[in-house]
C-alpha cells in the first residue's frame, strides 16, 4: 500500500465524506471517498482558504493509495482541481455541460 508520510494531526473522518474531483482531460469529475483530514496553513492545500487538507482513499486492487488531495493533484499536473467537497447525503452540484460525475472505480 502506497501511504504519504508526514500526516500529523489526522483525524478520521465520519462516513459519507467525499470530494469531487474536475479533470478537465476526461470531461469527468471523480468523487472519491474522504477518510480523514489533516491541518495545514491556510491556503497551502487544495481547497482555498481551508485550514484543513482531506485525506482520501484511491481503493486500487493491488496497490490501494491513501493520500491528502492537494498531493494528489500536484503529481497528476494535468489540471485537475477540487469542484466541490460533499458532506454525507449530498450529491455533485453544477456539473458542466457534457461532462459526468463517476465514483472512483466505477470509470
Amino acid at each position: 500500500m502506497t501511504n504519504e508520510s508526514g500526516l500529523a494531526g489526522f483525524s478520521a473522518a465520519p462516513n459519507g465524506w467525499r470530494v469531487a474531483i474536475a479533470s478537465p482531460e476526461d470531461c469527468q469529475i471523480m468523487v472519491v471517498p474522504v477518510i480523514g483530514w489533516v491541518p495545514i496553513a491556510e491556503d497551502s492545500g487544495s481547497i482555498a482558504g481551508s485550514s484543513l487538507e482531506p485525506v482520501v482513499l484511491f481503493d486500487n486492487a493491488g496497490e490501494p493509495i491513501i493520500s491528502t488531495v492537494h498531493a494528489s493533484l500536484a503529481a497528476w499536473d494535468d489540471g485537475s482541481s477540487v469542484h466541490q467537497v460533499l458532506a454525507p447525503g449530498f450529491e455533485v452540484r453544477e456539473l458542466p455541460d457534457g461532462w459526468k460525475a463517476v465514483e472512483y472505480g466505477d470509470d
